[in-house]
């Protein structure tokens, strides 16, 4: 098992083609090849899972149901068990993601600096989340359009691991393929995202104007920031 992971470490550790680019520029300490760092931090994601494995089932399932019908989604945000499986196996999906992001080779970044372009990504949208509740004295409907996120975060992920296992597993799916896949798996859950929330900020009365800023400022502008950095960087 050990040396599997190894493997798969010094597979992600691989020089990537931002480090051609810049060349010999880029900190050495950097370029080079620690396979042990990346097999501990996916034996620290194994352990993470089997600690909260129960949750990690629950939140998934919870989260479909959740996509289309707006009562698992209530139900999810008054039960604080639900809500801390919901969050629970969001911060697990940050590495899977990067995972399939790297195998599938959506992204010519090496496994750390995908990981890195996400986490970043959500730290930046947390913050966001809790300015933009600060400002309009709404931290509840923030916390709730949070939850929709990482439940839309755990339906795409699962969608990006199925999509890994079938092109490894029984299909061999191109890369140009799973790209499409994902590109229109993930334009589907932002649709449904908006229509979600529209619903959301109508119930609490607040103008259409907010949830278009919301929508440009919270979801879209940070989105796209990701994608420009996991593809053209």
């Amino acid at each position: 098992m050990f040396t599997f992971l190894q493997a798969i470490g010094s597979d992600c550790w691989q020089s990537s083609s931002l480090m051609t680019v810049i060349g010999d520029n880029f900190p050495s300490a950097v370029m080079e090849s620690h396979p042990a760092l990346t097999t501990y931090a996916l034996l620290i994601c194994l352990l993470y899972f089997l600690i909260f494995v129960e949750n990690s089932f629950i939140a998934i399932v919870i989260s479909w149901k959740a996509l289309f019908n707006r009562l698992a989604l209530e139900d999810t945000l008054a039960n604080k068990n639900l809500t801390y499986a919901i969050n629970n196996t969001a911060l697990l999906c940050l590495p899977l993601l990067s995972l399939c992001l790297y195998f599938m080779n959506i992204s010519k970044l090496n496994f750390v600096f995908i990981l890195a372009a996400i986490a970043g990504f959500v730290l930046v949208h947390i913050g966001l989340f809790l300015l933009a509740g600060w400002l309009k004295r709404c931290p509840e409907m923030m916390r709730t359009l949070q939850i929709c996120d990482r439940i839309y975060a755990i339906v795409f992920t699962t969608v990006a691991l199925l999509v890994l296992l079938a092109g490894r597993l029984p299909f061999d799916i191109p890369s140009a393929a799973s790209t499409i896949i994902l590109a229109v798996a993930l334009f589907l859950l932002f649709i449904l995202l908006s229509v979600r929330s529209f619903k959301i900020f109508a119930e609490n009365s607040c103008s259409i104007l907010f949830w278009f800023l919301y929508l440009c400022t919270l979801e879209i502008l940070p989105l796209a920031l990701l994608i420009c950095a996991l593809t053209r960087i």
